[in-house]
């Protein structure tokens, strides 16, 4: 076991997606319940920090611009923290993991071209074998420090971000929906979108509100949701950042989304919800119920899982999950295990979460 010294310093790592970021939020929550004079700081890319801006665990953010390793960076962080931990397996949140901690901890995957020099650089690597879900793997690094792991995922906001919401999205109950992700091979059609949202509306009495963004390809997805509703489409005023965003998801009666942060969100939020997954190991990477106490949460294969008010829906296709960007076998070119989930078995699932 490591000795840990009077008021210890610690830096989580998690150089890859805001989804990343989000899912290694557990690391700062089990660090300070059980070291509460310890100081929790993250680096992170440049923006995704958003994610962190009112945890209450952390104390700073490092942000670096993606794709870089500058020299001033390198100097600042050079073992400045008695410990460093890794909140994924890429090979640049390893490297910084190295640099920056005295004691540095991290993941590697058998069959990644660098897991040699990796459990040569860190003081202790840990395997990951890509199946598990990501909450309780990032959580086995704790082992060697004797920290309690504690499995919950934390989206914070604050009265602000509540007030905001309130002010922007107007009076009368509504069920939120989120259609876009940085991958578009994740999006769900346009007509399937529309399609529930009438359900919602004329099932429920519920707004159906559907959120915005500033990407390219997200404000081309919600054109095209909103060529299909017909000019019935409700949707944010404007684009709102991560804390707003979570007061808004939190306000809801429910929530609909693809396999992207917002949906873990949801799920950190106790929210009913519903995600909608494709080609995407649900077993990696599936919303985290923060109630869930031993073993993993999801199976490899299943049309429809229930983690308390958490509804996983994905194919049960015999090429799903096939973790793939591009399907191999459609002569679209399309993710028809995603396009073919009907918005009448969503709108279902939804009802019953509600419940």
């Amino acid at each position: 076991m490591v000795a840990i010294p009077d008021n210890p310093s610690f830096l989580i790592v998690s150089l890859r997606y805001i989804g990343d970021v989000l899912l290694s939020t557990p690391l700062a929550l089990s660090i300070k319940t059980h070291i509460p004079n310890a100081t929790v700081d993250f680096v992170v890319f440049e923006g995704t920090e958003g994610v962190l801006a009112k945890n209450p665990y952390v104390r700073k953010v490092h942000v670096i611009k993606p794709g870089s390793i500058s020299l001033k960076t390198v100097a600042k962080l050079w073992r400045q923290y008695d410990f460093s931990i890794g909140g994924n397996i890429s090979d640049r949140t390893s490297l910084f993991t190295y640099i920056s901690g005295r004691y540095s901890i991290g993941l590697y995957h058998h069959l990644a071209r660098g897991a040699w020099w990796k459990r040569r650089l860190l003081s202790e690597c840990n395997f990951f074998d890509g199946d598990d879900h990501m909450v309780p793997s990032i959580l086995t690094q704790l082992k060697s420090l004797q920290i309690p792991p504690i499995p919950k995922v934390l989206m914070a906001f604050d009265e602000q971000d509540s007030q905001f919401a309130r002010e922007q999205l107007g009076k009368g109950d509504y069920v939120l929906l989120h259609p876009y992700s940085r991958q578009q091979y994740k999006y769900w059609p346009a007509t399937a979108w529309a399609r529930l949202a009438e359900l919602i509306r004329k099932q429920t009495g519920f707004r159906a509100l559907f959120t915005c963004s500033g990407a390219a390809n997200d404000q081309e997805q919600f054109r095209q949701i909103q060529a299909a509703t017909k000019g019935k489409l409700e949707c944010f005023p404007k684009s709102f950042s991560l804390s707003q965003l979570a007061a808004a998801i939190h306000q809801s009666r429910g929530f609909v989304g693809v396999d992207t942060v917002a949906s873990h969100m949801a799920a950190a939020l106790d929210v009913p919800m519903v995600a909608l997954y494709g080609p995407t190991r649900v077993t990696c990477w599936g919303p985290w119920p923060n109630d869930w106490i031993e073993g993993e949460p999801y199976k490899l294969a299943s049309r429809m899982q229930t983690r308390g008010r958490i509804t996983v829906l994905q194919q049960s296709w015999p090429c799903v999950p096939c973790n793939r960007e591009r399907c191999l076998i459609s002569n679209r070119g399309k993710m028809e295990c995603l396009e073919n989930i009907e918005p009448e078995t969503v709108f279902s699932c939804l009802k019953a979460v509600f419940s």
